[in-house]
């Protein structure tokens, strides 16, 4: 099961802050977390992120009514 976490009210800086926060909360329960975000949003920091520290991740950018990415921990 996935924990959602919705990051669609957050503007940087606060979005990437609040998506390490709870990707952090989400590997001590090691447990997968699906962050939804606006398609507004810039997210290139996240998936940056995401490559640099090799997490094993897909961004499903179609998904309605949000698109969303799925971090396997």
């Amino acid at each position: 099961m996935c924990l959602t976490i919705d990051l669609s009210t957050y503007q940087c800086p606060q979005l990437f802050v609040q998506f390490k926060f709870q990707l952090k909360q989400a590997q001590e329960k090691q447990q997968a977390v699906c962050f939804i975000y606006d398609q507004k949003q810039l997210i290139n920091d996240i998936l940056a992120f995401l490559e640099a520290k090799k997490f094993s991740y897909t961004q499903h950018h179609d998904a309605k009514p949000y698109p969303y990415i799925e971090v396997n921990l």
